[in-house]
C-alpha cells in the first residue's frame, strides 16, 4: 500500500513537469524562463493622403493594406523601469500611453537603445532575440520608434510610438488573448504621405493647343505664367538627427526662366525661415532654416510658393517648353514633381527676293498686325543670338510698332507669336526703284512646330524702265551727222559748178 502511494505521487510529479516544460517554455499561468527570446517584426506600410484609422494589431501576420515602405529606420528602447515606475497605483493602459506621449518627437531620457534596423525588402525590419525578462526577473517593456523616415519620399504622418509590454499571448478566435505564447510578434506601423503639386496657376488666360495626344499651352514671349507649388513637409522636420537638409528646386527648360526674383513663400520670412539662389538657368532653390521655430511648426504640414516665368529671347519655337520641380531631403536624390501642363510659341520666317530676277533684297522695312489690321506687334529691343525678332508686346498704333527689315540675305525671322492669322505690311522698299506692296498683301498664318519649314517669298517688282534719249553716245551721232551734211552740200555744189 504504501508502495503504492510512493509510485501515484511520482507519477503526479512527472505530470506537472512536463506541463511546466510544453508549449513556447511556458510554466504555468504566465511564468516564464528567464533566458526566453522575443522576435518583433516590422512590417511597415505607407497610405497616400490618408491611413485607414481602424485597423487593429494582433500580433500576427496580417492583410494590412497600404504599400510597404523600405527606408525607414526604427530604433527599439526598454522602457521597462520607467513602465513599472508608471504602473504603481494606476493600469497598463495609463502607464503605455504616457510613454507613448513622452515619445512623439524623440525618444524620452528614461529609454535605453537596444538596436536600430532600417526596413527592405517588403518593408521589414526584423529585431529578433529580444530578451522576455530583464536580470530582476521582471518582463521587459519595449519602446519602438521610428527614427528615420526615407529621403526619397515626403512622410507627412510617421508611425505612432508603439510600446510592447511583454508577454504577448496569440489571440484566439474571438480576438481574446489565449494561453499560448507569441514568440514572433508581427507589428503593422503606419505612415501617410502625400503628393507634392505645381499648378500652372493662369493657364486659362491661353488657348489649349493639342498636337497628337500632347496638349499644351499656346503663349507669346511676352507673357507672364504664374505658378504655384504646394510643398509636403515632412512630420519630423524639426528632428536634427533626421532632416539635416530641405530643399525646393524649380528647374525650366532652356526656353523659359523667372520673369522676376519676387518668389513668394507663404507664411515664412526670407533670411529667418529660408534662403533663395537664383540659378543661370533660370530657376530657383530655396533651402528651409531648420532652426526656425515657423519651420518646425510645419512638421506634417503644407507649404506654397509662388512665382512667374516667361519665355525666353533664346527659345527654340519648335519645342515645347516644361516646368519642372522637385524636393530634395539630406542632398538624397531629387523627388520629381509633375509638371504642368507644357507652354509653346511659334514664329513665322521670310526672305524678301526681287519678283524679276529673284535677287534676295535687304533694307525693306515692315510692321507685323493681327488679322483685321488692328494692332500691331512691338519686338523686343535687340534680336536674339539668332538673328530672330521676339514678340514684346501688342500695340494700338502703327507708330509705336516695331520695323522689322530685311538683311543681308533678304531674311527677316519672327518669334514668340502664339497660333493664328497675321499680316506682314510694307513700309519701306527695300529702294526707290522697287514698287512698295500694299497694305495687306503679305498674310501668313503661325502654327507651333512649323517654325522650321515656314520661309514666305515677299517679292518687290522693280519699277520699269525708258527707252534713253540723252547721254554722252549721242554726240557720236552729231558729229557724223554734221559731216555727212556738210560733205552732201560740198559735192552739191561742186557738182553745179561744173554744169
Amino acid at each position: 500500500m504504501k508502495k503504492y502511494k510512493l509510485l501515484q505521487i511520482a507519477i503526479t510529479l512527472v505530470l506537472m513537469l512536463s506541463v511546466l516544460l510544453v508549449s513556447n517554455k511556458v510554466v504555468f499561468g504566465d511564468e516564464v524562463a528567464g533566458d526566453s527570446k522575443v522576435s518583433i517584426t516590422i512590417n511597415k506600410r505607407i497610405w497616400q493622403d490618408k491611413a485607414p484609422e481602424n485597423i487593429q494589431n494582433t500580433g500576427e501576420v496580417l492583410d494590412f493594406g497600404g504599400q510597404p515602405l523600405n527606408g525607414s529606420e526604427f530604433t527599439v528602447y526598454d522602457v521597462s523601469d520607467k513602465y513599472y515606475e508608471l504602473i504603481k497605483g494606476s493600469n497598463q493602459k495609463t502607464a503605455i500611453e504616457q510613454i507613448q506621449s513622452d515619445s512623439n518627437q524623440t525618444a524620452p531620457i528614461y529609454a535605453t537603445k537596444i538596436d536600430s534596423k532600417v526596413t527592405a525588402g517588403e518593408g521589414q525590419a526584423v529585431f529578433g532575440n529580444l530578451q522576455m525578462k530583464n536580470s530582476s526577473g521582471r518582463y521587459n517593456v519595449y519602446l519602438i520608434l521610428e527614427t528615420k523616415t526615407p529621403d526619397n519620399i515626403t512622410v507627412t504622418k510617421r508611425s505612432a510610438p508603439l510600446v510592447i509590454a511583454l508577454p504577448i499571448y496569440k489571440l484566439d478566435t474571438n480576438q481574446k488573448p489565449s494561453d499560448t505564447l507569441n514568440l514572433n510578434i508581427q507589428l503593422y506601423p503606419k505612415n501617410e504621405t502625400s503628393k507634392d503639386v505645381k499648378e500652372f496657376v493662369n493657364i486659362g488666360s491661353f488657348n489649349e493647343v493639342k498636337i497628337g495626344n500632347q496638349s499644351f499651352a499656346n503663349v507669346t514671349t511676352g507673357d507672364i505664367l504664374n505658378y504655384k507649388l504646394t510643398i509636403n513637409i515632412p512630420a519630423n522636420i524639426g528632428d536634427s538627427n533626421a532632416v539635416t537638409s530641405f530643399k525646393i528646386h524649380d528647374k525650366p527648360s532652356d526656353g523659359l526662366a523667372l520673369a522676376d526674383q519676387n518668389v513668394q513663400v507663404v507664411g515664412l520670412t526670407q533670411g529667418n525661415d529660408y534662403s533663395i539662389e537664383y540659378t543661370s538657368g533660370g530657376g530657383l532653390t530655396v533651402s528651409l532654416n531648420l532652426s526656425s521655430n515657423n519651420v518646425k511648426a510645419l512638421a506634417g504640414q503644407k507649404l506654397q510658393l509662388t512665382y512667374n516665368m516667361k519665355l525666353t529671347a533664346e527659345v527654340s519655337v519648335n519645342e515645347l517648353q516644361n516646368n519642372k520641380a522637385s524636393v530634395q531631403i539630406n542632398n538624397s536624390p531629387e523627388q520629381e514633381i509633375t509638371p504642368p501642363v507644357p507652354v509653346g510659341t511659334g514664329g513665322y520666317k521670310f526672305i524678301k527676293k526681287d519678283a524679276q530676277t529673284a535677287k534676295n533684297l535687304s533694307g525693306a522695312e515692315f510692321v507685323v498686325t493681327n488679322k483685321d489690321q488692328t494692332k500691331f506687334i512691338k519686338f523686343s529691343e535687340q534680336k536674339n543670338s539668332k538673328g530672330e525678332y521676339v514678340f514684346n508686346s501688342w500695340v494700338d498704333k502703327e507708330s509705336e510698332a516695331s520695323k522689322v527689315i530685311s538683311g543681308d540675305d533678304g531674311s527677316i525671322k519672327i518669334i514668340g507669336l502664339s497660333n493664328g492669322d497675321y499680316i506682314l505690311n510694307e513700309t519701306k522698299a527695300p529702294s526707290t526703284n522697287y514698287v512698295l506692296l500694299e497694305k495687306g498683301t503679305v498674310k501668313f498664318t503661325v502654327e507651333h512646330g512649323k517654325y522650321g519649314s515656314s520661309e514666305l517669298e515677299v517679292k518687290n517688282t522693280p519699277k520699269g524702265l525708258l527707252p534713253a534719249t540723252g547721254g554722252s553716245g549721242i554726240y557720236i551721232f552729231l558729229v557724223v551727222g554734221t559731216f555727212m551734211m556738210i560733205m552732201a552740200g560740198l559735192l552739191l555744189r561742186k557738182s553745179r559748178n561744173h554744169s
